[in-house]
C-alpha cells in the first residue's frame, strides 16, 4: 500500500511518521518550510487540562507519544515545567484529571509565584498540571522531518481527486490513499471532492517577551479568569530566556492582539519586559462545536 500526506505541519508529519513506521510506502508533500503554517513558532503549551473526559484521556495517550518521540530524538520534546491553569472551573477540571489518573494539584498564590516568579496571580487557587509543559515546537518538527528523510517531497499539491490522484506543479501521481492535513488550505482541496468543511479560519498572533531577570524553570501559564482583561496562554522559550504569550480569544487584527497581550503582560506577568522581541501571525482553523475539536472526513480514497 502507498499513501500521500498533504501538509508538513505537526499533524501531517505525525501522520506520515506513523504510516512509515507501520510499513506503508508514504510520501509527505509540502511546498513551504515544514512547520511554517499553523505549527510555526517557538513553543506551544501541552496540557492535560480539558473540559471533557474523552479529551483528557486522549491527551494522556498523546503525552506517551510525545515521550516516545523525545526518546527517538535524543532530547525531551515536551518540557517538565508543568502548566498552571487559572479558571473559575478549576474544581470541575481537577475532577476530570483525577478520573483519568493525571497527576495534578491545586496550588495557592504563594506556590503560583514559586512555580512562575514572573507572575502576579489573578487571585485564588490555580490548577497545576504536573506533566504538562512547553512543547519544543521547532525541535519536534526537525526530528520528524529527519525521520522522514526522502519521504518528504518539497512540492505544492494543487488538487486531489476521489481516486487518489494527486497533482502538483511537477505532474501527477496516484496513491492508494491520500490524507490531507493542509491547515488553512484544507477546505480549498476538499471542496472539489464534495466536502464542505465548516472551518473558521482567522489570523492568530503570539508575542514573545524577555524576562526582566534570570529565573530557573518557569511553568506554563493559562489564565481563564479575565481578571487582567484578557484570557491568555503562555509558555517559556528556553532558548531565548523568554516567554511566548497568545490570546485565547482573538482581535480582528494582529495589531489589536499584540496590544491586548502587552496590556496583559504589564498587569499579570510583570516579571516580563512588556516590549515584545518577536511576534508571529499565522492562520488558525477552528471547528464550530468546540475550541479543541478535531474531525475526519472521507471521500473514497481521500
Amino acid at each position: 500500500m502507498n499513501a500521500a500526506v498533504v501538509g508538513a505541519g505537526i499533524v501531517g508529519l505525525a501522520a506520515a511518521d506513523s504510516l512509515a513506521r507501520s510499513g506503508v510506502d508514504v510520501r509527505c508533500f509540502e511546498a513551504a518550510e515544514p512547520g511554517s503554517g499553523q505549527s510555526a513558532g517557538h513553543t506551544r503549551v501541552f496540557r492535560h487540562i480539558h473540559d471533557r473526559a474523552d479529551l483528557v484521556e486522549l491527551v494522556a495517550r498523546a503525552r506517551r507519544g510525545w515521550d516516545e518521540w523525545g526518546e527517538r530524538a535524543g532530547e525531551p520534546l515536551v518540557g517538565n515545567e508543568g502548566v498552571l491553569f487559572a479558571s473559575p472551573d478549576a474544581e470541575e477540571l481537577a475532577a476530570l484529571l483525577a478520573e483519568a489518573g493525571v497527576e495534578h494539584r491545586v496550588v495557592d498564590e504563594h506556590e503560583q509565584r514559586r512555580l512562575l516568579p514572573v507572575l502576579e496571580p489573578p487571585g485564588g487557587a490555580a490548577l497545576y498540571d504536573v506533566r504538562g509543559g512547553a512543547i519544543r515546537a521547532g525541535e519536534a518538527i526537525a526530528a520528524l522531518v529527519a525521520g522522514l528523510g526522502e519521504r518528504l517531497v518539497r512540492e505544492e499539491v494543487v488538487a486531489v481527486d476521489r481516486d487518489g490522484l494527486l497533482e502538483t506543479a511537477f505532474g501527477s501521481r496516484r496513491f492508494d490513499r491520500v490524507l490531507v492535513c493542509a491547515g488553512a488550505r484544507t477546505p480549498e482541496l476538499a471542496e472539489p471532492l464534495g466536502i464542505d468543511l465548516p472551518l473558521e479560519i482567522r489570523d492568530h498572533t503570539r508575542a514573545t517577551f524577555r524576562t526582566r531577570s534570570e529565573h530557573g524553570r518557569l511553568a506554563c501559564w493559562m489564565d481563564r479568569t479575565n481578571a487582567f482583561g484578557a484570557t491568555i496562554y503562555s509558555g517559556p522559550v528556553a532558548a531565548l530566556d523568554a516567554f511566548a504569550v497568545g490570546l485565547a480569544t482573538e482581535d480582528s487584527d494582529p495589531a489589536g492582539s499584540v496590544a491586548r497581550v502587552r496590556a496583559y503582560v504589564e498587569r499579570g506577568l510583570p516579571g516580563l519586559d512588556p516590549e515584545p522581541v518577536d511576534t508571529i501571525t499565522r492562520p488558525l482553523t477552528i471547528l464550530p462545536w468546540h475550541p479543541d475539536a478535531f474531525a475526519i472526513w472521507e471521500a473514497d480514497a481521500v
